[in-house]
């Protein structure tokens, strides 16, 4: 007989205790469970808590005190567990069953947990899921557990025989843990030492969390192979580095001195890089303003790069290579950062990544000259102390490297075409530089170009001085979208009319941000984009590191371009690397770096640059120069 279509008689009676619960509770079925007998009921599609009550006759306390989850709401399939006894309030006396087994009643306090209360009375915390079946649902205050558990006497006799001389292994015991609200993956993970595929390999089947929910914990001795040291770090410290920023197990916490310093054992490497024993030692030093309450939205973004990073740092996991990471918030201060450089344990890093202050970050380059510290500037996009301070990485290609590298990238491109330049009468025409540039360059590789003036926007007679049996490469000298979209369809519709045209265009790294009808133009003409960084949404790689970011911080990452989640993530996974002298390129996720020491200079530089084609079909593709 299925339990939803029980006929039980609902009493109209109010009870000051649970064990004055109506006989209607009693007439359900039973089961045993580890020797305690329980009556249960399955809870039918639709059934609510006022419906269950009336139907058995109990209030919606006396339902909730032994079912704590019924409070956050029903899911049909749901088994609700009523003690036989009814005795919510039994004694903690023990009473003593065979042989070295005492049984126990518990009533749990608040704050306790599975695991604190399984270790008390010497049990794992399956077993104690086991015997008492309603926490599997939640763990609340009020609520009787009942236990079997060794006793004692017998454990103190076999500590002090001769046995307890030898090398004993200690049991795994795993730990329930009940999810409270907003927990993720990453925070609960973190919490307990482990890592979060450790975790998600004790749960299999939970890929959604919600509060109230019990996750196992894995034991020590799974854990074993992550060892988390935490250095210099007061006893009393408990607020994280930054505000609710979870952290990888072994990272964290920044308090009032805001530095914090952690080891973490066995961070892997990509790209199957061998292990090594020179500890990765990196300082982040950015403005995270803790010491605001409500953080502009730059401090947000910095505190988005550092998520960032600490995924990448989790997914290098696994390699035996020490890795120490140090959270240093500049509170937006040239004399906290006076303070930062003055903290001795700043000089114990291999590589400090820089804030976009011009004066803080000049401050730190002469420390990183002195010392023999990188110094990455992934922030500062014109900036050239890395000509001089050989210390100094510069993280953004610069603009006349970045201009160079697009202009013969472009040229490269438009062999077997005409390159027509597209100019509006009161356009913004903001590209005069790179046009020229580009020009020029054509000129010497003997390349003949057209330019055509338009008014208002383009139009098909406009282009009719084109021959129609001719390929072309159309260049329009402005970047803003609305010029853009005044030029793009008379282009389409002067090719479609034509027929016989081969077109492409030529386009600037803003306009990547491009959604709309102004991006299915785009791909409709083939379109080529340089750009410093690009994410492709809809790639595996980017799925994935955004469903990562999704589970560990309970948001996805701000809508904006670039996404400094992933700037984070990117930089996090070249750092690693190259302190383990494992090359200076790496191809990011959204960007990438190459860095070399250029002519004339003392300091490193990234010469990376993406062409991006946008091609027919919505299909985009990736070039790195």
């Amino acid at each position: 007989m299925k339990f939803s279509r029980l006929s039980i008689l609902a009493l109209l009676m109010s009870w000051s205790s649970f064990g004055l619960i109506s006989a209607s509770v009693n007439d359900l079925p039973t089961r045993e469970v580890n020797g305690h007998i329980y009556h249960y009921y399955e809870v039918a599609p639709k059934e609510t808590v006022y419906s269950i009550c009336h139907r058995l006759g109990i209030t919606k306390d006396e339902l909730v005190q032994s079912n704590p989850t019924v409070a956050d709401g029903l899911r049909a399939g749901m088994i609700l567990f009523f003690p036989v006894d009814g005795n919510d309030h039994a004694s903690s006396a023990p009473t003593t069953a065979t042989p070295g087994v005492t049984m126990i009643t518990h009533q749990v306090e608040k704050g306790q947990t599975i695991y604190g209360i399984a270790t008390k009375y010497g049990i794992s915390t399956q077993d104690l899921i086991d015997q008492n079946p309603i926490v599997s649902e939640g763990l609340k205050a009020g609520q009787t557990l009942h236990l079997t558990v060794p006793d004692r006497n017998v454990a103190v006799a076999v500590t002090n025989s001769s046995a307890a001389e030898k090398s004993v292994t200690p049991p795994v015991i795993d730990e329930g843990y009940i999810v409270k609200k907003k927990e993720t993956f990453y925070s609960i993970a973190n919490a307990h030492g482990i890592t979060v595929a450790q975790l998600e390999a004790a749960n299999p089947g939970i890929s959604v969390l919600r509060e109230g929910q019990v996750l196992t914990i894995p034991g020590q001795q799974a854990a074993m192979n992550v060892e988390n040291v935490v250095e210099n770090v007061p006893a009393d410290m408990t607020a994280p580095v930054v505000s609710a920023v979870p952290s990888i197990p072994g990272e964290l916490s920044v308090a009032n001195d805001s530095t914090a310093t952690v080891s973490v054992e066995e961070l892997a490497t990509a790209s199957g890089v061998t292990p090594q024993q020179t500890e990765l030692s990196v300082a982040v030093v950015l403005p995270f303003m803790l010491n605001e309450e409500n953080p502009a939205k730059s401090a947000q973004r910095y505190t988005e790069f550092y998520k960032g990073l600490l995924i990448a740092a989790d997914s290098l996991r696994n390699n035996g290579q020490p890795v120490r990471i140090s959270v240093y918030d500049t509170e937006g201060s040239t004399a906290k950062v006076n303070e930062i450089i003055a903290n001795p344990e700043l000089k114990t890093h291999r590589m400090i990544i820089a804030p976009d202050n011009l004066e803080q970050f000049a401050m730190l380059g002469e420390f990183g000259r002195v010392n023999n510290i990188k110094v990455l500037n992934n922030f500062i996009v014109r900036d050239e102390t890395y000509r001089t301070n050989p210390a100094v990485m510069q993280g953004n290609i610069p603009s006349s490297l970045m201009l160079d590298k697009a202009v013969n990238a472009f040229a490269d491109r438009m062999g077997g075409t005409t390159p027509v330049f597209l100019t509006l009468s009161d356009g913004l025409n903001d590209k005069g530089e790179f046009v020229d540039a580009l020009k020029k360059t054509l000129e010497g590789r003997g390349i003949a170009y057209k330019t055509i003036n338009a008014d208002g926007r383009l139009t098909q007679n406009d282009l009719k001085s084109l021959p129609a049996e001719g390929n072309y490469t159309f260049v329009p000298t402005s970047g803003r979208q609305s010029d853009v979209n005044r030029l793009l369809p008379a282009i389409i519709e002067w090719r479609d009319e034509a027929i016989t045209p081969f077109v492409k265009v030529m386009g600037y790294p803003e306009w990547i941000t491009f959604r709309g009808e102004t991006l299915t133009n785009m791909h409709n003409l083939n379109t080529y984009v340089y750009s410093r960084f690009f994410d492709d949404e809809d790639a595996p790689r980017s799925k994935d590191i955004e469903q990562k970011f999704k589970r560990w911080y309970g948001a996805g990452m701000e809508n904006a371009i670039p996404r400094q989640g992933l700037l984070g993530f990117d930089t996090g996974m070249f750092v690693f690397n190259y302190l383990k002298d494992s090359g200076a390129r790496y191809d990011g996720v959204q960007n990438g770096f190459s860095f070399s020491v250029p002519e004339g200079a003392s300091g490193d530089c990234n010469s990376l640059l993406y062409i991006v084609n946008y091609r027919p079909g919505g299909l985009v593709e990736k070039i790195n120069l």
